[in-house]
């Protein structure tokens, strides 16, 4: 389905009126909490690497996805790379870790040099948010459940679509869970 579809789909289910452009926002919203949650093993191995530069003193850097996207970060430590462990908590013995605070990756302990792209963060892809301009194109989800949009979708700005939308959700679940499935036909 293209965005249009998935978009009149939701305008001829649900009895209010909402304009187009807040049908767009909700399905982003809904499209980026499934893949977040649900998301294939597949989707979640394809990262990518977002280079920062170290600044000497500076320990707070702004992160280019969601925490939640966050999968590795690695830091150029005296000529070689070394991964660092999350830890949400002040924790001088351990050393050196990374946390989150509002938007952003601390580093302790507090980078003493400059280094070029001495950060590295793996994450999860962040997909851009849909707009009204992209009415004809792929939602970005899988294209066989985009009905899961539908329904996430209608879910939240009308009661009665919580059934549907958790049977619909199970299938996705259940074809995307990453495990393989096997069928033998055995002729005897």
């Amino acid at each position: 389905m293209l965005l249009k579809d998935v978009v009149e789909e939701i305008a001829e289910k649900s009895p209010n009126f909402l304009s187009p452009a807040s049908i767009v926002r909700k399905i982003t919203q809904v499209r980026d909490r499934l893949i977040r949650l649900y998301g294939s093993g597949q989707q979640q191995a394809e990262t990518v690497c977002t280079g920062i530069d170290i600044i000497a003193g500076q320990d707070q850097y702004t992160l280019p996805c969601p925490p939640s996207n966050v999968v590795d970060v690695v830091i150029m430590k005296n000529g070689e790379w070394r991964r660092l462990t999350l830890r949400q908590f002040n924790q001088a013995s351990i050393k050196p870790y990374y946390y989150f605070q509002a938007g952003t990756l601390g580093l302790v302990p507090t980078p003493d040099a400059n280094i070029t792209m001495g950060l590295k963060i793996f994450h999860i892809p962040v997909l851009p948010e849909l707009t009204l301009n992209d009415m004809n194109s792929p939602t970005g989800f899988d294209p066989d459940y985009d009905m899961v949009l539908v329904y996430g979708v209608l879910r939240e700005i009308v009661s009665g679509y919580e059934e549907m939308y958790q049977v619909l959700l199970h299938e996705y679940q259940t074809t995307t869970n990453g495990y393989e499935k096997y069928i033998v036909n055995e002729r005897w």
